[in-house]
């Protein structure tokens, strides 16, 4: 039962939206259902490409919610391991995974666009790793936001500053679509992808390589902030400040 997560196919399309509140912030259940919804995509041979997005025009995702999760090693644990799963499984899927940003993407939220063969993105959203401020890396998406970005902009987007999608855009890190048909065009954008499951493994063998060395550069960074309730709690303070700054600028006409 797939309760914060939304799945259809349109026209070949497997499109799988986060649905988890206001802010859809990730957290061990929501994880687990979008591992659900991509294997089922992947295994469903009307579906030839994932989209991956969400609903809400002010965030795609928050992130992790650190409050949901516990002050001990097991559920610190538990939580990296299914961050590496979901991250394992985006890389080996057969078919392309696009990523449409309805809203900002802020934590593992920007890793997972960062992961997706390709995002697209409106002008109005924007890319943050809040949980850099307080030495949390960004572990998984290294090599993709290595290539994509100038040395300054990835300093300052690892030590949690927001990225803007328009700026994004100028780097090539996202591809900039009018907010006012955002799904149409990306639609359009999505059936034109024509490449096989043997090139995205080849595109994606640099991320493969380096995912058990990121599960344990994550899980012994937040070893040290998750254990101890004044740096869990520093933690929380830092990204619940980034939901305000790092809010998408869209806002929805009158009725």
């Amino acid at each position: 039962m797939l309760s914060k997560v939304k799945v259809w196919n349109e026209d070949g399309v497997g499109v799988i939206a986060l649905d988890n509140g206001l802010e859809n912030s990730l957290d061990l259940d929501a994880l687990i259902q979008l591992m659900a919804a991509l294997t089922t995509a992947n295994r469903d041979a009307g579906v030839n490409w994932v989209a991956l997005t969400a609903t809400g025009p002010a965030f795609f995702t928050t992130g992790i919610d650190w409050g949901s999760v516990g002050e001990d090693y097991d559920s610190v644990r538990e939580l990296v391991s299914a961050i590496k799963a979901l991250i394992s499984l985006m890389v080996t899927l057969d078919k392309p995974i696009v990523t449409i940003l309805n809203g900002s993407a802020l934590g593992l939220g920007l890793e997972l666009a960062a992961l997706s063969d390709l995002t697209i993105a409106p002008p109005d959203v924007y890319l943050c790793h809040p949980e850099g401020a307080v030495g949390i890396p960004i572990a998984f998406s290294m090599p993709r936001l290595q290539q994509a970005l100038p040395r300054i902009a990835l300093v300052k987007l690892l030590s949690g500053d927001a990225l803007s999608s328009s700026e994004a855009g100028e780097y090539g890190l996202v591809h900039i679509v009018p907010r006012g048909n955002l799904f149409g065009d990306a639609k359009s954008i999505i059936r034109s992808i024509r490449f096989n499951s043997l090139a995205r493994r080849i595109m994606n063998e640099p991320l493969r390589r380096i995912i058990d060395e990121a599960e344990s550069v994550l899980l012994d960074a937040l070893m040290s902030k998750c254990l101890t309730h004044s740096s869990r709690e520093e933690l929380i303070k830092v990204t619940r400040e980034a939901k305000v700054k790092c809010k998408g600028r869209y806002l929805v006409p009158p009725s």
